[in-house]
Order: C-alpha cells, then structure tokens, then sequence
C-alpha cells in the first residue's frame, strides 16, 4: 500500500466532508483549490481512502496535471488515462497528464469517461489542477471543466498562506464554470501544534533557568493533548 496514501488518513475535516457526500448521494466530487502547493492531492487520497474504508470502489483520478505526481507516490507507472488497481481490491488510481492525447482535451471524449467511471466504481475522486491557472470554459478542457461536470467539487485553502482574494477569484471562475461547490477544506498543515508552541516557549527561559526549562519540557512531551494541530 503506498505509503502517502494512508487509510488512516481521516480528519475530522473528511468525516465531515464524507457525511455530507452520502447523505446527498453524491458519486463524484472534484478537488481543487486556487494555487500550487495546498494541498489538493492529499485532501483528494484522504477522501478516496475514506471511501474505500466504507467499502466502496474508489477511483482516485489526477486530471491535466502539469507535473504529475501519483505515479511516484503510488510507485508505479500509470499509462496516462487507464484505471490501475492498488492495494486492496476495488481502490484503483488513474492519471490523466496535461500533455495526455488530444482526445481527452474533446469534451465529448471527457464526458465518456467521466460515465464510464462513475458506471464502473461506487465513488470517483477527482484531483484538479489550480483554478487559477485553468483555461476558462470553452477554451480548453481543464480544472474549471472538470469541476463543473463533477458531481460536487471541494476547494483546498491552505490556512496562513492563501490570501483571500485569491479564495474569492478562485469561488467566482468556480460559480461562473458551474461547478457545485460543496465547501471549502481548510488546510492547516502549515500550523504548528500546542506542543511545539509549549516548547518554543519554554526555550525562552532555558538559558537562565536550565534546570526549569528541562522538567517543563518533559511534563510537555508527555502530554498528549498537547500534540492537537492549531
């Protein structure tokens, strides 16, 4: 099982995002997010993987990728556009790069996929590229096409970092697309946890008060509660 694609990978974010694809029936969801580097592919494996926890056939697809990653991360090739089964039986990954052949840029060909997938698997994960950097509707086939042929899409918003114009652009070319916007996935990985900021302030006094400074730092790392993400 590879190892970035954990099954124990399930938020309290993705309980909640799962919840509300069952209740709602949804089979296909897209995830984006404005720029590179939010976290889109590992909101996308989570959710795949909180599928096939529930027993479903999962496919997890990276869709026009400029620089692919899955088939590094899973350690396998991928032929761009063909399903691969992974792991345990009915979780498969699929990569769809951004110089694939010219027929996936055809929306009618996309279109056929996308009902063959959803026919074939109990649930379909799409991982997009940025909306930012997608063509507009129209132009080309990309991130703002896929998401709008989606069941329901998910945006990524790495907590810090993304500024909030960038979030609003991102909802509105979403909007305009047509694209279902389910909610907003808040990213925190760039936080640090209570423990860490117990620790940073305790090193403020270890160099006056060594002795102090090593007793606090071992009651701190024993705490567990103290290892919850801010």
């Amino acid at each position: 099982m590879p190892k970035d694609l954990p099954p124990e990978a399930l938020s309290e974010e993705i309980e909640t995002v799962w919840r509300s694809l069952v209740a709602s029936g949804l089979q296909c969801v897209a995830v984006t997010a404005a720029n590179n580097g939010e976290g889109t592919s590992t909101i996308a494996a989570a959710l795949a993987r909180r599928a096939e926890h529930a027993g479903k056939t999962v496919l997890l697809a990276e869709i026009f990728a400029d620089k692919p990653t899955l088939a590094t991360r899973c350690g396998m090739h991928l032929p761009p556009g063909e399903p691969v089964r992974i792991g345990a039986e009915g979780f498969s990954v699929l990569s769809v790069p951004a110089h694939a052949p010219a027929n996936w840029q055809q929306r009618d060909f996309f279109a056929w996929q996308m009902a063959a997938w959803q026919r074939d698997y109990d649930m379909v994960v799409l991982d997009l590229s940025p909306v930012l950097a997608s063509p507009a509707p129209g132009e080309a086939m990309g991130s703002l096409s896929v998401a709008a042929s989606a069941a329901c899409t998910l945006m990524v918003v790495l907590a810090g970092k993304t500024k909030a114009e960038a979030v609003k652009r991102a909802q509105d070319r979403l909007g305009r697309a047509g694209a279902n916007l389910l909610g907003i996935v808040l990213n925190d990985r760039e936080n640090p946890s209570l423990r860490e900021e117990m620790e940073r302030e305790v090193g403020r006094i270890a160099g006056f008060l060594p002795g102090l400074a090593r007793r606090l730092l071992a009651r701190v790392r024993r705490l567990p509660v103290l290892g919850v993400e801010i």
